[in-house]
């Protein structure tokens, strides 16, 4: 197990056990939310099952593992957590999925993932579960959620692709979600004299100051694996500002848009950009290095997911009221930046046996009450319900001044941030071919060739 990793892990668990000191706090309430619940459907009805929940290694996933309890007393059915690194996840949850293993009961899931995985029948339609008066509660409140999030979830299919809009099935139910934005330690800036940067340019420049003051620091931060996760954070928000479109229609056919003039320039800028900031191990960085290096120290500046900064800035770790909090890169001549959106959800397997109490854990991990205890544990960070938002003890908690500029900042953000994709079928396929083009451009090959050949390939897949 690799140091960054062994660190994550000891931490979670130090993290888990807190949470489970927090969520007492809010037994009483949930207790009173459960006996409401109770009178409208009966939550007993799938006692004595026994269902899998597949998940990431996440935050938000010790999250909802605090509370497990309190779902299987309330059930009576025992979920077993099968949690797996980020990279390894997706491939299980692939494979498990599409050969129609009925293993997995509840799987988190993204938007992306679910484009592929929606129309070859491996997720099950959620809708007859949400309209059934038998299985979801009143109090449930589906339209309490984001409705850019519930729309992002919803679409048809139509000739074997996906087509948003009204009319078609729900898949996936919100579980948390993240915008993309820059955040950095404060105290290094502050020594170096370092203003924040804006642009990738900017961020070379900074970078190279860094360097020069203090070669044990790493200036910048990102993900450079050879995965589609380390493209839907920082590359595809800061390209959307260059103009950079990974799929457009054309003469009524759709093409690709990453060896465009815009995508060029970005990809020079994005790559001269890597070469002077990042780690030497760049192509073996994932979620995990990023948030090591952000809370120990060794890295000055990041651009990922915004709950990370959150979660490494809680009273009692070395990072605490040192982690601040801008928006995300944006091309030198464009006026705003852009941030991509990805949203953590629970989805049930249509190769389930198991589907009701499946739907009835989905519904209680979804639930106001669950959400809002995760957010102020400091876990879910980012709560896809408008609830939590509005409560005043998460927005209390949110702003305390450890967590400096979170809530400006997201908010600030969030008024830009969208699906920076374009949802088609085959998603992953052309997302995993530009990581591993991004690599090859970082280690040296001709950047516009490069793009050629990931356009030709995409476009040979389409």
């Amino acid at each position: 197990m690799g140091i960054a990793l062994a660190v994550f892990f000891t931490d979670a668990r130090r993290v888990a056990k807190r949470m489970l000191l927090t969520s007492a706090v809010f037994v009483a309430t949930t207790s009173l939310t459960n006996s409401a619940s109770a009178e409208a459907i009966n939550w007993r009805q799938f006692e004595g099952t026994s269902i899998t929940w597949a998940y990431d290694i996440h935050p938000y996933a010790d999250a909802v593992a605090a509370q497990l309890p309190e779902f299987e007393k309330l059930t009576g059915i025992k979920v077993t957590p099968e949690l797996y690194p980020d990279d390894s996840y997706w491939s299980k949850l692939t494979i498990q999925l599409t050969t129609k293993s009925p293993a997995w009961d509840v799987v988190g899931i993204g938007i992306q993932p679910a484009w592929d995985l929606a129309p070859g029948g491996s997720l099950e339609p959620l809708d007859k579960y949400l309209n059934d008066p038998k299985l979801t509660d009143a109090d449930y409140d589906y339209n309490d959620f984001f409705p850019s999030l519930r729309s992002a979830l919803t679409w048809k299919l139509e000739d074997g692709q996906i087509a948003p809009g009204e009319g078609g099935h729900v898949w996936a139910i919100p579980h948390a979600f993240e915008n993309i934005q820059l955040f950095y330690r404060k105290d290094i800036l502050d020594k170096y004299k370092i203003a924040v940067p804006t642009t990738p340019p900017e961020m070379a420049a900074a970078c190279e100051t860094l360097r020069g003051a203090d070669p044990s620091i790493t200036p910048l931060g990102v993900r450079g694996v050879r995965f589609w996760s380390s493209i839907h954070t920082a590359p595809v928000s800061i390209a959307r500002s260059y103009g950079v479109k990974d799929f457009f229609m054309k003469d009524g056919k759709l093409d690709t848009g990453l060896d465009s003039p815009e995508s060029i320039a970005f990809h020079k800028d994005y790559v001269d950009m890597i070469k002077k900031c990042a780690a030497p191990s760049f192509a073996n960085d994932n979620w995990y290095q990023v948030v090591d290096g952000i809370s120990s120290g060794r890295t000055a500046m990041a651009v990922d997911a915004n709950m990370f900064g959150f979660w490494n800035d809680v009273t009692g770790k070395p990072a605490s009221g040192k982690i601040a909090f801008a928006p995300p890169l944006r091309a030198p001549n464009a006026q705003n930046f852009e941030s991509n959106i990805w949203i953590w959800s629970l989805a049930m397997n249509a190769a389930s046996q198991k589907k009701g109490a499946a739907w009835l854990f989905i519904q209680w991990a979804t639930s106001k009450q669950v959400d809002l205890n995760g957010a102020v544990a400091g876990h879910l960070v980012n709560s896809p319900r408008t609830s939590t938002w509005n409560d005043k003890g998460w927005l209390d908690y949110a702003a305390k001044p450890e967590f400096n500029n979170f809530v400006e900042t997201f908010k600030t953000v969030q008024e830009r941030a969208a699906l920076a994709f374009t949802p088609r079928v085959g998603f992953g396929e052309a997302m995993n071919a530009w990581a591993v083009a991004m690599q090859k451009m970082v280690n040296g090959d001709d950047v516009e060739s490069t793009l050629h050949d990931l356009a030709e390939e995409i476009r040979a897949g389409m």
